[in-house]
Order: C-alpha cells, then sequence, then structure tokens
C-alpha cells in the first residue's frame, strides 16, 4: 500500500518479494483474503482503495485488490538452506525478529549470504531484538533496527 501511494498507483518500478519458511503462512497473505475484524485498523480511505469488500458467502471479508496482489512475489525461504529462490540486486532486505532463532554463528553465515545480494547503497532492517555487532565486516548500524553493507559502494 505505501508503494501505491508513493508511486500514485499500482504500476511502480517497484517488486518487492515477501517469503516465510512456512507454505501455509504464504499461501494465506498471496490468497489476499482477510476477515474484516483484521482489517479494522486500516483506514476507511485505504480499505476503500485497496480492498474489496466481500458479499454473498464472503460477507464479512476484505479482499486485497489484484492490482496490489500483482506487486508481491510470495516465496518460500529456508534462511539454512544452500540455494534460496531469490535472488538480487536488492534495495532493501527486511528480516525482522528472524535472526533472534539463531546463534551467532550461524547469524553470521546468513548475514554473509545476503551482503552480496544487496546493492552497494542497500539496506537492512533487523527487529529491535537484535544486533549484527558481531557481523560488523560486513554490515554497519545507522541506527537501532537499520544496517548498511561495511564496504558500502554507490
Amino acid at each position: 500500500m505505501t508503494v501505491a501511494e508513493t508511486f500514485g498507483g499500482f504500476n511502480t518500478p517497484v517488486s518487492i518479494i515477501a517469503s516465510d519458511l512456512d507454505t501455509n503462512v504464504l499461501a494465506t497473505a498471496d490468497n489476499g483474503i482477510y476477515a474484516m475484524d483484521r482489517v479494522v485498523r486500516i483506514s476507511p480511505e485505504r480499505l476503500k482503495r485497496f480492498f474489496l469488500k466481500g458479499s454473498g458467502t464472503q460477507e464479512g471479508y476484505a479482499a486485497v485488490r489484484p492490482e496490489l496482489r500483482r506487486m508481491i512475489q510470495f516465496l518460500p525461504v529456508n534462511l539454512l538452506e544452500s540455494t534460496w529462490p531469490v535472488k538480487g540486486p536488492l534495495d532493501v532486505i527486511f528480516c525482522r525478529n528472524v535472526m533472534i532463532y539463531f546463534d551467532k554463528p550461524t547469524q553470521y553465515k546468513i548475514l554473509s549470504r545476503f551482503a552480496p545480494m544487496m546493492q552497494g547503497d542497500g539496506l537492512l532492517f533487523a527487529g529491535h531484538s537484535e544486533s549484527f555487532l558481531h557481523a560488523a565486516d560486513l554490515f554497519r548500524s545507522l541506527g537501532k533496527t537499520v544496517y548498511e553493507l561495511a564496504q558500502r559502494t554507490r
């Protein structure tokens, strides 16, 4: 929604890859249908612009507009696997509240795979309880949850 609002429509130069280990979660997200109580915090303007209100058997549900859904590709990714379906270069990686489940050597291994996938001026967003100080040769902190490549290129 933010991308569409920023670019004034659904035809944007942005492509979004959403990933998770759980294929059921990905299928639910890709389906894009939510009970109305799950979207009540979305402003009425955004609901009208980005969702279709269900009727008949879909009463009480909202579906993400197809134009918005087409902007996102959903892929299963296991960070511990040797290959990932995601290729770079990427401008931004959001890996929030995932790395806390791994020990520091495993975090470092994953971060060392993120680094070459990123644009020279790319950003990595982590969760509030995650710190990558042990990987200072790969990423440099720009604040509490934002990192840039340690060897940044533009």
